[in-house]
């Protein structure tokens, strides 16, 4: 009889039991609301005249295969993975391509089949069907959010890392709104051990190891970490110390036994280029329309309000460096341009721009306008003829331009923007620098869905008023 040697050892449980649980409810939400669509079209009896729960069998047939393919499809397209749960617009695509991977599978089994169906009635359902898990997932995230908020993080994490960088990789998950928390830290030295670290991960309940060892990543170190963690439920991140990079750019490609993070090049060409110009050109001709007559009646209110026009032009520096004139309300006296130095000296501020929380310079009726920027209303015009878009950095005129460093220049890489990143996260409360960051993200990471979303963020960020003057 021969004895089997093994060296592996009790698999250890860290699974968080509240993201399983958060996964689990998802999954049966998915299914009733499936359950939902499809009765809700069989009542309505869409494509079949009104009838409801005929004998017509196709339609039964077609009704059992989508409560079975499209719970399968949401499954396989990982919608409920951790790593995109509450996080991003990820979740929202797999339900979409599950959804449209379900309606395909199902008119491939109707012709594999020769069998006749109802279109109107698979479409009905697949929309509604779609429009109700969009609204389930949005609500359940809602409901999630509140959870992380009382202390229920989606990932424990344990982190190893050098010494110097700890505490700011601590802010780092601390500032993700409960779907990180810290339970346990490990300083790399020369001594650390991965078994160890593993452990000390287990006992401190993580269920996610981070390994940010700085510099150089070690193949062998991280080989072996994998390795101590293969009896446990853990899961590891490896900080490759890409700053900056939005996710999308990212890919793990293998070569041979290893793996390497492939990093795509910014694209400032192509389809989406086109596709971002003709919805400027569309919104902005839209936004003109609807905005038209309060426009006029901001112009009126501020010639009533202050001797001058009611409209403010000043030359702007756009996409790589070209100039225009750029069109905005006015919100501050005539002889504002004049004073601008003057103050500039008097507060010692020589940074790329000049900015003044109490401007003396803007006039009270100017002071309502910029808290709500409806002063860069005239700016749809701007978009309109193409030398700014909706969403991009924000335009800066030639002086403050030419003080700009070689970082600072690689905004003129993208048409300037009517909002951005700095109008959601802080407007004028933000620090140059923080500007620089937050324009340079956009730069380096945009896409169409990044815009749509900035474009929502900021009507409350414009609602509150935080920051703006």
């Amino acid at each position: 009889m021969t004895q089997r040697l093994s060296t592996r050892q009790p698999r250890v449980s860290t699974r968080n039991e509240f993201l399983r649980d958060y996964q689990l409810r998802v999954r049966a939400l998915d299914v009733a609301v499936i359950l939902l669509a499809i009765v809700t079209g069989l009542l309505l009896g869409w494509g079949y005249g009104g009838q409801f729960f005929s004998d017509d069998r196709p339609r039964q047939v077609f009704s059992a295969a989508l409560l079975v393919v499209w719970p399968v499809a949401l499954w396989q397209a990982q919608s409920t993975k951790a790593t995109i749960i509450a996080n991003g617009l990820g979740e929202y695509r797999r339900v979409i391509v599950a959804t449209m991977w379900t309606g395909l599978i199902v008119m491939s089994l109707a012709y594999l089949t020769n069998t006749t169906y109802g279109r109107w009635f698979l479409f009905g359902v697949l929309i509604t069907g779609l429009l109700l898990l969009l609204l389930e997932r949005n609500l359940m995230r809602r409901w999630l959010h509140r959870r992380m908020a009382e202390g229920k993080p989606l990932h424990r994490v344990f982190l190893i890392a050098p010494p110097s960088p700890l505490a700011k990789l601590q802010d780092e998950l601390a500032g993700s709104q409960g779907r990180f928390v810290t339970v346990g830290v490990l300083a790399l030295d020369d001594g650390w051990s991965p078994r160890s670290a593993v452990d000390s991960a287990v006992a401190s309940k993580a269920d996610t190891v981070l390994f940010a060892p700085g510099g150089e990543i070690d193949p062998q170190a991280t080989r072996t970490l994998g390795w101590a963690m293969e009896d446990t439920d853990l899961s590891l991140m490896v900080s490759a110390s890409l700053v900056e990079v939005a996710g999308p750019r990212l890919s793990v490609e293998p070569v041979e036994s290893m793996s390497f993070v492939r990093v795509d090049m910014p694209k400032f060409s192509g389809t989406a280029v086109v596709l971002k110009a003709v919805t400027d050109v569309v919104g902005s001709s839209i936004l003109l329309i609807l905005l038209g007559l309060p426009m006029l009646l901001i112009a009126f209110v501020i010639r009533r309000g202050s001797p001058g026009p009611a409209l403010f032009k000043q030359e702007r520096v756009g996409l790589d460096g070209r100039t225009f004139l750029c069109w905005k309300f006015r919100t501050m006296y005539v002889d504002a341009d004049a004073r601008r130095d003057e103050l500039r000296a008097a507060h010692g501020d020589d940074g790329a721009t000049f900015k003044m929380a109490d401007d003396p310079r803007i006039t009270r009726i100017g002071r309502f306008l910029r808290r709500f920027s409806l002063d860069e209303l005239p700016q749809l015009i701007n978009v309109w003829r193409g030398d700014m878009s909706l969403v991009g950095p924000r335009p800066h005129p030639r002086d403050d331009v030419e003080r700009y460093d070689d970082l600072a220049v690689r905004r003129l890489r993208a048409r300037p923007g009517m909002t951005g990143l700095w109008q959601v996260r802080g407007r004028s409360d933000l620090s140059w620098e923080e500007s620089v960051r937050l324009d340079l993200y956009y730069v380096e990471n945009w896409s169409l869905s990044m815009d749509f979303v900035i474009l929502a963020s900021t009507v409350s960020a414009v609602v509150g008023g935080r920051g703006a003057y």
